[in-house]
């Protein structure tokens, strides 16, 4: 008995065309399934990459922005999202005391007003200084949220949340 008989059959059985088919299916089933199932450690565009960048929160109380600052002068705080820990800390947090109640309308990006900022005196506006990797360079995300200049923020963490955040600078470490 040969490998391949008179009709080009593999051991009598199997068509030499249907086994490349068969082998071809195999393999791009194989890839769909790593890219699903993350193949990749960092996702699609590779590991992630270390950033450090800075959120503005307006409006925080007196007390809430105490206990954040004594928290920190413990140590950074560590990032949380969907009850899982981040690779990012906060790690400085600064704020400016609001000394008269103000009210001010915000331009859109189009040059017509979007909303009012209302300043409310006694309260804080902070400035918080995050050390974080984020998990995809595409995205630039990290957690659930992604890591861009404009972009609203929650910044959350194993002691304090605040929401309403808007990043203001963000620099990638190791960059060329």
């Amino acid at each position: 008995m040969s490998i391949i008989d008179k009709k080009g059959k593999l051991f009598g059985k199997l068509n030499i065309i249907d086994l490349i088919v068969i082998v071809l299916i195999v393999a791009v089933v194989a890839l769909l399934g790593l890219k699903l199932k993350g193949g990749q450690e960092g996702g699609l565009a590779g590991e992630g990459q270390p950033v450090v960048f800075t959120v503005q929160v307006d409006g925080v109380e007196e007390g809430v922005y105490t206990f954040i600052r004594n928290e920190l002068e413990k140590g950074p705080s560590q990032l949380i999202a969907s009850g899982e820990m981040l690779e990012g800390y906060v790690t400085a947090v600064e704020g400016t005391l609001i000394e008269n109640d103000d009210a001010a309308l915000r331009e859109n990006s189009y040059g017509g007003l979007s909303s009012v900022k209302y300043d409310r005196a006694g309260t804080y506006d902070l400035v918080f200084t995050i050390e974080a990797t984020v998990t995809d360079n595409l995205t630039s995300k990290l957690g659930t949220q992604e890591i861009r200049v404009g972009k609203s923020h929650i910044v959350k963490t194993t002691t304090f949340e605040l929401e309403n955040g808007t990043i203001l600078s963000c620099e990638r470490l190791g960059t060329q």
